[in-house]
């Protein structure tokens, strides 16, 4: 290294000494082993160093401050590894957590196909008859064998096949469960509040 080289030139000098080299090696033209040099690992750092960012530096103030950059860049790399673990786990945790909820609603589906409601159901209460009961549950049960689910949104709700939800419903999905439960739960404590069965006045 000359004094006062610039980082540019150091690395357009090494270059160039491996370029001679392998042309008396392999008898090829200066400008082809030149090429074939900077397609190696090491040629290819040294192109970088020679159009890079400290090509005006004088070569040996650089070569002072690489440990500190050789230090920063593997600290960097380090903080890009772990951003990209915790990414992957990130992604897999989802992952899983979508195909458990699929699994449950397809058992769920399976429980209504059985006709699930009428058990949910119960008796009928005041104002209701069996016959309304009856076609609830049958109507619940013709939307599990066509693999339809409720999905809520602003407090209604819609359906949409099992099969072509995706992770972006879940949130309604879960939303159009909880209406359900609601209203089961609701019904359960009036029947329970009417003794557990029929008030004699709301028997037909």
């Amino acid at each position: 290294m000359r004094e006062n080289q610039s980082v540019s030139d150091m690395a357009a000098e090494v270059l160039a000494r491996q370029a001679d080299a392998r042309t008396r090696a392999t008898r090829e033209p200066l400008k082809e082993a030149l090429e074939a040099v900077l397609q190696t690992e090491a040629g290819r750092r040294l192109g970088e160093l020679r159009e890079g960012e400290h090509r005006e530096e004088r070569a040996d103030e650089w070569q002072t401050g690489l440990p500190r950059e050789r230090a920063e860049e593997r600290r960097q790399g380090r903080l890009e590894e772990r951003r990209r673990l915790r990414e992957e786990q990130r992604s897999r945790a989802q992952q899983a957590e979508w195909e458990s909820f699929m699994r449950k609603e397809r058992r769920e589906l399976e429980l209504r196909k059985d006709g699930q409601l009428a058990e949910l159901l119960g008796e009928a209460l005041a104002g209701e008859t069996s016959a309304t009961l009856r076609r609830l549950v049958l109507e619940d049960q013709r939307q599990a064998r066509e693999g339809l689910v409720a999905l809520g949104s602003n407090g209604k709700v819609y359906y949409k096949p099992l099969e072509e939800l995706v992770e972006a419903d879940m949130g309604a999905r879960i939303a159009a469960v909880r209406l359900r439960e609601t209203w089961l739960k609701e019904r359960r404590d009036r029947w329970i509040a009417y003794g557990g069965g029929y008030r004699k006045e709301d028997l037909p």
